[in-house]
């Protein structure tokens, strides 16, 4: 009898774990907003990769390095130990992702995947401000062609953080210095509530959190780049398109 059980539960633990991996394991071949998903994380890793949704050879080395770095199973597949070091959850099922692709509702939610994606984004045009968020996106226009400057906090020269701490400041508002600080202040608010004055957030160079800006609507936001100093860009493609993070309301 004790031998059965044994047995019965080593076929059990194979049956469903093996099911379990096969069917939601990532390799070459695969594309979509999780593989997008997965590339943005390897990009916070600090791994440089092209993020195309593409699930191929590059991405495969990628993955083979993260998994050398975390001590993994080095094969270059994200199954859901190397899914979980990466993502910090537990890797989605992908017969349960094309059920939720049934129902828009469902599955078009920016907390599932993680970052922007071009089929649910509802981007909204700013129409007529008022107080406080009319306010702070004309006193952040005014700056436009400000020069960028590490480490600057004043109109002579900003950073982003520096650019936002500045702005909100006029207006009465005081936000912590750094741009991964910034990101913890207010409500997260998903990218389709986005409405001017909300802080946006990206991965440019670092782990987590390393460009902020401030949300002026219809997609695009305000900020100071080391290119352009202080200039309006778009999400809707492109550069930041592909980094953003997610967003906060502190008004």
């Amino acid at each position: 009898m004790k031998k059965q059980c044994i047995i019965a539960v080593f076929v059990t633990a194979l049956v469903f774990g093996t099911g379990y991996i096969g069917n939601s394991a990532y390799k070459i071949g695969n594309s979509g907003e999780i593989v997008k998903l997965i590339q943005r994380k390897l990009v916070k890793q600090g791994i440089k990769i092209e993020i195309d949704g593409k699930y191929g050879k590059d991405t495969e080395n990628a993955v083979r390095i993260f998994q050398k770095r975390k001590k993994l199973k080095v094969d270059g597949i994200i199954g859901e130990e190397t899914y979980f070091a990466l993502v910090g959850k537990h890797i989605p099922n992908k017969k349960n992702i094309k059920n939720k692709r049934k129902n828009k509702n469902v599955f078009h939610n920016t907390e599932n995947i993680y970052g922007i994606d071009d089929h649910i984004v509802r981007w909204k045009e700013a129409g007529v401000l008022k107080g406080k968020v009319k306010n702070i996106t004309e006193e952040a226009k005014r700056y436009i062609g400000v020069p960028y400057r590490f480490g600057g906090i004043t109109p002579e020269g900003f950073d982003c953080s520096g650019f936002i701490q500045y702005v909100f400041n006029r207006q009465g508002i005081d936000l912590p210095r750094s741009a991964d600080e910034q990101f913890e202040k207010g409500n997260k608010i998903n990218i389709n509530s986005l409405r001017p004055g909300d802080l946006v957030f990206f991965n440019t160079y670092d782990e987590g959190v390393s460009h902020s800006g401030i949300y002026i609507g219809s997609g695009d936001f305000i900020s100071a780049t080391t290119s352009q100093g202080i200039a309006i860009a778009t999400m809707k493609n492109g550069y930041w398109h592909d980094r953003y993070i997610g967003a906060s309301r502190v008004l």
